[in-house]
């Protein structure tokens, strides 16, 4: 497969080997890689936006389609904030999904969690 490398105005190749060893830049190489990804993803993010907006008209666009994923979600209001705050205390707050509070206080949480999870449907695009 071929490596991916973009190519600065200044005719500088920037490749993956390059992004592995930013430690060894110096300030001023540091700067303007910083500036050309800041412009890279902005311009690279405008594909996919492209692709989604085909997508939700089509359903599929050249074989791609979306992948049906639902997410677990804890709606932030008083009674829940109260509820987990009582038994897990200020932690609770900080984490907001429902993985991160499974992982933060284990697999007891699970019927505590599945009285306020609520389950949000998201569209992925499925890369094949």
């Amino acid at each position: 497969m071929n490596e991916p490398i973009l190519i600065t105005d200044m005719g500088e190749k920037i490749t993956p080997d390059l992004l592995e060893n930013i430690d060894k830049m110096n300030d001023e190489q540091l700067v303007e890689l910083t500036r050309y990804s800041k412009l890279a993803t902005n311009l690279l993010s405008k594909p996919e936006k492209e692709l989604k907006k085909r997508l939700d008209a089509r359903g599929e666009v050249a074989g791609m389609k979306y992948k049906d994923e639902t997410r677990g979600i804890i709606p932030e209001n008083d009674a829940n904030k109260k509820a987990f705050m009582n038994k897990y205390g200020l932690d609770a707050f900080q984490i907001k999904t429902p993985k991160q509070l499974k992982d933060k206080f284990g697999s007891d949480i699970q019927s505590d969690l599945d009285k306020v999870v609520v389950y949000k449907h998201i569209k992925k695009v499925d890369w094949v």
